[in-house]
């Protein structure tokens, strides 16, 4: 009974340290950044979301769309739902915007890139994790929450 105790024991430490060093590595990261005014796509791992995918692929989302003539103050809106959410801003260049946003355990980071198409009334977004491979749909569901923010 005390090997298995033991066993157990050992494996969550393992866990934990394995844990923490990945969130460590997460925080020494960039976001993709843009190539040929693009988003980085997710690389078929499902803690990522981008709006630049194949419409049926898991990986996709919509984008946020915004009505002509209001692309500052829907960007402006962006950046004011982002920071509520807990977000940190690293790039406000428009057309393009990098934010990060953290776990509360272990701090993991995640990448939050948006990328504004004028022509089509578009905003692009692409969410995902730096480290580890799911995310319980954490960046699906803050996409949406930051949408539902634009809405109001």
């Amino acid at each position: 009974m005390k090997k298995i105790l033991y066993a157990i024991l050992g494996l969550g430490v393992f866990v934990v340290i394995a844990f923490t060093i990945m969130g460590v590595q997460s925080r020494g990261a960039t976001a993709p950044g843009i190539t040929n005014m693009q988003l980085a796509g997710c690389g078929g791992k499902p803690n990522c979301v981008t709006s630049m995918s194949d419409p049926g692929s898991d990986e996709h989302i919509a984008p946020f769309k915004f009505e002509r003539g209001s692309a500052d103050a829907t960007w402006a809106r962006l950046l004011e739902a982002i920071g509520a959410q807990g977000g940190e801003l690293d790039t406000n260049a428009p057309p393009y915007m990098a934010a990060t946003f953290s776990s509360k355990i272990f701090r993991f980071v995640d990448d939050f890139e948006c990328l504004i198409d004028q022509d089509l009334g578009l905003i692009h977004v692409r969410a995902g994790a730096r480290a580890g491979h799911s995310d319980f749909d954490v960046n699906r569901t803050r996409v949406e929450s930051i949408r539902q923010a634009l809405a109001n």
